[in-house]
């Protein structure tokens, strides 16, 4: 089957086996019941070859088709259907084959508003579909995934590992829409994260959700010296770093626990003079400070609750897994800053790591701002900002305002087609090989931006932008389906190196091989024997996708090619090759010992 990527029919041709006679009945199935095509010939042709067109639209009855050209209105698939051989002896074989998709949308949309028309859909042909059905959309069928107001933690770890890995193959582009805060946290789809142009965090802590945040510090015997002045610059640190809506609290801990701070807004705490008097000394109970921040932090109303221990980590025993899971569970993220040459990583570690923290090591106080940053971006969600917005273009002339927008920190290797006037990316891209991750950081339907999306200039960047990531010229191609499998003919004077890959509906790479030149310009790739289902076979080239067919397999036929055929035909097992348990062989190995036996009595 010649596969068209312009609208025009695809021939189908079916070679009928030697064993059939008589006439042959051709139905090619529409979209709707009974909306059928017949072709009917009296004998099996000559050459055994029987070919029918596969078009996007009705071109007339059977009867008006004297050449036999048949023409479906196709949606998706055809089904296809052939009787071969005299009346009451006749056989019936059904196929199916992907019909032309000249229309075909080149960009797969995932919304949870599937009702409602966004600028992209207004821009480009787009396949709207729910989250729910993303994990067997078949991304490799498009050359753009747009992700709208994702939920980060809630893609499935199979589905976030499908989307990287079709970016970073060169297969598509991905765009994400942020339009709400929901989007999750840094670390909640790592291997998206990676790939888009801008951090889910704000660009300075001064942007971050406000925050109540309880120091557990340790002024234990075990804390003398150093340790405890890199503890007291720990302390210092944090505080300063929160905005003045932010609250803290500060509790020390030894042999007993007792609040220097406790928990109240940053602008009642002057902790530079409190901590410093501070000395060392007594024994070291870990659990009673946790469970005393915890208690603390469970009546705070802020959106992020944070627990930080100061510590070497040499404490009584205790079930310290219990409190990181009740901390958890009323979501207090707790974070571990070991100080000194020696503590206890594997315990600072566990209570951190159960509560969906981190632990650090702290070497000197230079460490200590980049750490604090570092921890408090770690765990924040997006922040999305519902005030007035002006914004910038690339070349930083005034293009209109936004009334919400999330605030999301650029990559240094991030293109900014649009910001806001303090620097936040609204509109970015990054490279990632041959195909671009993209992220707009506001809503696409109007409710915040609907002055700014309607705005032609606006329109003209989204646009022009859109159009750069699709860049695919379909070659001509054939597609076979036989014994053997399918396989895939290409012809095209541009490609230098071409790389076929089979890709299943779900996003998972089922085969790979590499195009056999056959002559100038045209190339040949075996594609396996895949089950019956819905495929996409990718074209490479140099690294990138350079066109791609939707395919559907069978999973074989009677048919094996000629070739193949010829060889199993004359084929003979060599007769070593004959027994197929080890009995023969032990039989034989002992016949023989036996004859050597007998042949050297006899010599003597």
């Amino acid at each position: 089957m010649n596969l068209s990527g312009d609208g025009t029919p695809s021939m189908l041709t079916l070679l009928v086996d030697e064993a059939s006679s008589g006439p042959v009945t051709v139905t090619v199935a529409g979209v709707e019941a009974g909306d059928n095509e017949v072709l009917a010939l009296k004998a099996v042709p000559a050459d055994r070859r029987v070919s029918v067109p596969i078009a996007g639209r009705t071109a007339g009855s059977a009867g008006d088709n004297a050449a036999g050209e048949v023409a479906a209105r196709v949606a998706g698939e055809v089904a296809v259907t052939v009787t071969a051989g005299p009346p009451g002896a006749s056989r019936t074989y059904s196929i199916t084959v992907p019909g032309p998709e000249a229309d075909r949308p080149r960009v797969l949309m995932a919304s949870r508003r599937t009702n409602a028309r966004s600028v992209i859909e207004a821009l480009r042909p787009v396949r709207k579909i729910t989250y729910s059905e993303l994990g067997s959309a078949g991304l490799y069928g498009y050359e753009l995934v747009v992700l709208d107001s994702p939920v980060l933690a809630e893609l499935p770890g199979s589905t976030s590992a499908a989307l990287a890995e079709y970016v970073r193959r060169g297969a598509g582009s991905l765009l994400v829409i942020v339009d709400s805060p929901d989007i999750g946290k840094p670390g909640d789809a790592p291997d998206l994260e990676e790939l888009l142009p801008v951090e889910l965090s704000p660009r300075s802590l001064s942007r971050l959700p406000d925050v109540a945040m309880a120091v557990a510090m340790d002024v234990s015997g075990s804390m003398y010296g150093d340790k405890l002045s890199l503890a007291k610059a720990i302390g210092l640190e944090l505080v300063a770093n929160l905005k003045p809506s932010d609250s803290a609290g500060i509790l020390l801990f030894d042999d007993e626990t007792r609040w220097l701070y406790p928990l109240a807004p940053v602008a009642n705490i002057d902790a530079r003079q409190t901590l410093a008097p501070l000395r060392a000394g007594g024994g070291t109970r870990l659990q009673p400070a946790l469970a005393a921040c915890i208690a603390a932090l469970e009546t705070s109303k802020l959106p992020e609750k944070r627990l930080i221990v100061v510590s070497d980590g040499i404490s009584a025993p205790a079930d310290f897994d219990a409190l990181a899971a009740r901390a958890f569970a009323s979501g207090i993220v707790i974070s571990a800053m070991a100080v000194g040459a020696e503590y206890d990583e594997a315990l600072l570690t566990r209570i951190a790591a159960g509560s969906g923290g981190r632990f650090y090591r702290v070497r000197d106080a230079a460490q200590i701002p980049s750490l604090i940053i570092e921890d408090r971006k770690s765990i924040s969600r997006a922040v999305f900002a519902t005030e007035k917005t002006r914004v910038v273009d690339i070349a930083g002339n005034d293009a209109g305002s936004l009334d919400g927008m999330a605030r999301l920190g650029p990559k240094s290797d991030a293109v900014a087609f649009f910001s806001s006037a303090a620097g936040d990316p609204l509109f970015a891209s990054r490279r990632v090989g041959a195909r671009s991750t993209l992220v707009y950081a506001s809503d696409v339907y109007g409710k915040y931006g609907a002055e700014f999306l309607r705005r032609p200039a606006t329109l003209s960047v989204l646009d022009a932008v859109l159009d750069g990531l699709f860049a695919e010229q379909p070659p001509s191609a054939t597609l076979t389906e036989t014994a053997d499998g399918l396989a895939l003919s290409i012809k095209a004077d541009y490609l230098v190196d071409p790389y076929a890959v089979l890709a299943d509906e779900r996003g998972r790479i089922v085969h790979e091989a590499p195009f056999d030149k056959v002559s100038p310009g045209r190339f040949h790739a075996a594609l396996g024997k895949p089950v019956q289902g819905r495929y996409t076979a990718l074209v490479e080239d140099r690294g990138r996708t350079v066109a791609r067919f939707r395919l559907y397999s069978n999973g074989g036929t009677a048919a094996a090619p000629s070739d193949s055929a010829a060889a199993a035909r004359y084929y003979r097992t060599p007769f070593w090759a004959l027994p197929r348990s080890g009995a023969p062989w032990l039989i034989a190995f002992f016949a023989l010992s036996l004859l050597g036996t007998v042949l050297l009595r006899m010599r003597r």
